[in-house]
């Protein structure tokens, strides 16, 4: 484990609480990013709530010691799960993507934290409003070097499965020297059996990513793994017994 997208409550949880799992996570070498978002942040009336988030993170940063710093921000907006995609999607795409211009000037004032979106793995089918085979994966990549990209599939092969779904964007980052996270769901999963490894368990998710790697890997832009559903990827652990433990 590399990295850890730790969601921010801001009104719950004091900054020294996070300032001690930051200090421990780097103590095993883990970098942790801060986590934010909601559907209706994809909406311009709700722009303040991003600004809001990345200034609460700057703050954060600027008061933290060097080892308890986050490293950077993940934004995981998704307003396609509102009913205003449904009703209207062009419109709210165009609310979307003023908002993620807002984001990329914003993030040029958190100096050297990287910024990740997280973004269905559809993203080079949704075309962007007024141009012709212009999508939203390339307008996305052109102005963040990271994404995310929610692959939720439990098979690395075949038409609909992980490689698939993931190789185009990961090409197409790779040209333009930028880094796909390739992110599987381990969670319990209303959106279909195929969607988690929730009930085949972490060694059948170790073996589908073992053969996504090797087809993925061949290329520059893929940056490996994101796991989602912290406690149900730990709980899938618990059927094994451990050397020594009784």
């Amino acid at each position: 484990m590399t990295d850890i997208y730790l969601y921010i409550d801001r009104k719950n949880v004091p900054p020294k609480a996070y300032a001690r799992f930051i200090k421990e996570a780097a103590k095993n070498g883990i970098r942790v990013e801060a986590l934010g978002g909601d559907p209706t942040w994809g909406l311009k009336e709700n722009r303040e709530h991003i600004q809001a988030f990345i200034e609460w993170v700057k703050s954060y940063n600027f008061n933290a010691h060097e080892n308890e710093r986050f490293s950077g921000v993940h934004l995981d907006i998704e307003p396609y799960l509102l009913p205003e995609w449904e009703n209207n999607q062009n419109d709210t795409l165009v609310e979307w993507l003023s908002n993620m211009d807002f984001v990329a000037r914003e993030v040029k004032s958190l100096g050297h934290m990287e910024v990740t979106l997280d973004l269905p793995f559809w993203i080079n089918k949704i075309e962007i409003p007024g141009y012709h085979d212009y999508y939203l994966g390339t307008w996305i990549l052109k102005r963040f070097n990271t994404i995310a990209l929610m692959d939720y599939r439990n098979y690395a092969q075949g038409d609909d499965g992980i490689v698939a779904n993931a190789l185009a964007v990961v090409k197409e980052a790779s040209s333009m020297g930028k880094s796909v996270i390739v992110g599987v769901e381990m969670g319990n999963s209303n959106e279909g059996g195929k969607t988690t490894f929730y009930e085949k368990g972490y060694r059948k998710m170790e073996e589908e990513l073992e053969i996504a790697q090797k087809e993925l890997g061949k290329h520059g832009g893929f940056r490996g793994f994101a796991i989602h559903g912290f406690p149900a990827w730990v709980a899938s652990y618990q059927e094994t017994v451990l050397p020594g433990s009784s």
